[in-house]
């Protein structure tokens, strides 16, 4: 109880000692001064009173469970595993490609240098000991089971050896945070759970293990390693300006898919049960399988005696008078089974930023036009997390990767460690080829768009193309299929 309302409370019961009527006046006067009803303390809400700690202290304690839950849920619901693996698809599909920006003198983009740095990016991303695009969707899966992961850089002369920029790279799940490292360092920095910070609230060096302290296979020190800042990029999405640290994007919707789970697992149950196709057998005689009180012995020569435990197909059984033959009858899962599960998935699909069409695969229901509207707004979603996935983990690794390639002299035409980059992010297919392409060109005959953000819609690289369009118009022509006119 706040000060206001036990100061409330200790007047009204001093004016009920006189008038309990002045009391509750006096009391319904004082709550008419709340100006939010969500304020209330009365009725079904009276013990609804959350905390109103940081966000790094909310998550402080609740952090591993949060994220072994989702790890849970991942590995064994069907809906999530799904849910997790479309929207990789959507977002990171095959990679995100940065894309080399350095101008001339002119102010035109270079795209003879442009061009050989991506070349030097794609070869070393596709090695075998980096696999960056593989690391693309590990960094989008460990956002969503545990909102955060870690990418450490460090130099590797190996790759140097076979022409490729000399930069490993490795992911680290946020296991490796040492969370014991909390609180004041000597050296001035404040530590939050495994992450160093300098006075200005900039992070300075990550204290991680060397391995995994999951992996009960190896002995391993419990002591971790101060790394610095410049070579590990922390990537999460805060909530909140109080957030040093992520929580699984799943986190609001990992009771009710648990709860979903366990439903479906005891339906599944009682279907298997059902599956068993059977009789009961109503008989007047208290021997049941014996009414006439016969032996096995006696079975050849008084078959119609006895009741079969089975029954072949095609036999024809003669039960003792009486007998009465019942099928087994049930009713599950009964009609509320229909609507609990669309009102479970529709509610867990706004979590995951999907429709219950896309989310549950069940598109009976759905019309074009409301397919397409939730295509579009699923979509703007992808998109958000394509551009803090550009923003978090591809420019930074671009930064470094451009380093570490001037500094092995590898690219002579280098004349700094600095290049302007962006992303060329996935783009998706027309929902509606026709009525896209013809929005599209009235679109530029409008003056509204244009052909490079056109292409960049749909996941293409506009000087790509137009290159490509140029070599195949010159060999047609030069094939004689395209005249001169047509060129």
């Amino acid at each position: 109880m706040n000060l206001y309302e036990g100061w409330t409370s200790f007047v009204a019961q001093c004016v009920g000692a006189i008038s309990p009527q002045m009391a509750t006046n006096w009391v319904k006067s004082r709550m008419q001064l709340s100006a939010y009803t969500a304020a209330t303390n009365r009725g079904p809400n009276a013990g609804w009173r959350p905390t109103n700690r940081s966000a790094d202290n909310l998550s402080r304690h609740e952090h591993a469970l949060i994220v072994s839950r989702a790890r849970d849920l991942v590995r064994n619901s069907t809906h999530v595993s799904g849910a997790l693996e479309r929207i990789a698809n959507n977002v990171i599909y095959t990679g995100i490609k940065p894309q080399a920006a350095r101008l001339t003198d002119s102010g035109d983009l270079d795209h003879g240098f442009n061009r050989k740095l991506e070349q030097h990016f794609k070869d070393w991303a596709e090695a075998d000991e980096v696999g960056f695009d593989d690391i693309q969707r590990l960094i989008l899966n460990h956002l969503w089971q545990d909102g955060e992961c870690l990418l450490r850089f460090y130099p590797d002369p190996d790759l140097m050896k076979q022409g490729l920029a000399p930069l490993g790279v490795e992911l680290l799940e946020c296991d490796h945070l040492d969370s014991s490292v909390d609180g004041l360092r000597e050296n001035g920095n404040f530590a939050i759970r495994g992450v160093e910070f300098n006075r200005k609230g900039h992070a300075v060096a990550y204290h991680l293990f060397s391995e995994h302290p999951g992996d009960m296979r190896r002995l391993m020190s419990r002591e971790s390693v101060r790394v610095p800042a410049m070579w590990v990029r922390h990537i999460f999405l805060p909530k909140r300006a109080s957030q040093h640290r992520g929580i699984s994007w799943m986190a609001p919707v990992i009771m009710e898919m648990r709860d979903f789970s366990e439903f479906q697992d005891s339906h599944r149950i009682v279907a298997r049960l059902m599956a068993a196709f059977g009789f009961f057998v109503e008989t007047p005689y208290p021997e049941l399988q014996n009414p006439l009180g016969l032996d096995d012995s006696d079975m050849p020569e008084r078959p119609e005696a006895f009741i079969p435990d089975y029954v072949e197909p095609g036999q024809v059984v003669t039960l003792p008078s009486g007998s009465k033959v019942n099928e087994a009858q049930f009713n599950h899962p009964g009609a509320t089974y229909e609507p609990y599960v669309k009102t479970s998935l529709r509610g867990s699909s706004t979590g995951f930023g999907m429709s219950y069409e896309a989310f549950s695969n069940d598109y009976s229901d759905a019309s074009f036009a409301s397919a397409r509207s939730a295509t579009l707004e699923e979509r703007r979603g992808y998109r958000v997390q394509q551009m803090l996935m550009g923003r978090k983990a591809i420019i930074p690794t671009w930064h470094m990767f451009a380093r570490m390639l001037w500094l092995s002299r590898l690219e002579p035409s280098m004349t700094g460690p600095r290049v302007p980059v962006g992303c060329q992010y996935p783009g998706w297919p027309w929902v509606d080829p026709t009525k896209d392409a013809n929005a599209a060109e009235k679109m530029l005959g409008m003056g509204c768009t244009t052909r490079r953000k056109i292409c960049a819609e749909r996941g293409e690289d506009y000087d790509e193309v137009v290159d490509q369009l140029t070599r195949e118009n010159a060999d047609l022509k030069k094939r004689g299929i395209l005249g001169a006119n047509n060129a």
